[in-house]
């Protein structure tokens, strides 16, 4: 009986943090703020959202850690979704298990200073490139990687796919 109670006690405190969280509109899911301005964006052009996926957030969160610890691809002049071991998004994509891949496209995003999602997506909005790939109604799915360690720098990568 005393085991009962409290599991019961666990499964409601559970319940309520992920109540409180909703009602607050913090998400214990990483990016999925990010990825519901980003389906807002979506739906407004007529476009359908897209689906959260686990593979496609594991291809951005690696991407993400590579631009906060490799930096070297992230200067000017250089192609900020190569990875520093060579990979493009496609190849990350696909070894994060987002299998068949018939389409992908990735955005990124990166601040020295504090940023958040709204601003994030505003800059994407007010890119030509990085518009199309958010507003292109034939992808499905995406996951975000989303990084602001310290709180004084951001990092923020979508990948989007289409099976």
């Amino acid at each position: 009986m005393r085991h009962t109670l409290l599991a019961s006690i666990t499964v409601v405190a559970g319940l309520l943090a992920f109540l409180v969280s909703c009602a607050t509109g913090t998400s214990s899911v990483p990016g999925k703020n990010l990825l519901d301005l980003i389906n807002e964006k979506r739906t407004a052009a007529g476009c359908p959202a897209v689906l959260g996926s686990s593979e496609l957030r594991s291809a951005a969160d690696r991407h993400a850690v590579d631009m906060r610890d490799n930096k070297a691809h992230l200067q000017p002049n250089t192609d900020g979704h190569t990875g520093s071991d060579g990979s493009r998004p496609g190849q990350r994509i696909a070894s994060a298990g987002f299998a068949p891949l018939s389409r992908y496209g990735e955005i990124l995003y990166f601040s020295e200073s504090t940023s958040s999602e709204a601003a994030t997506v505003n800059w994407w909005m007010n890119s030509p490139a990085h518009k199309a790939i958010m507003l292109d109604c034939q992808f499905t799915h995406a996951g975000v990687g989303l990084l602001y360690p310290g709180g004084t720098k951001w990092y923020a990568v979508v990948d989007f796919g289409k099976h």
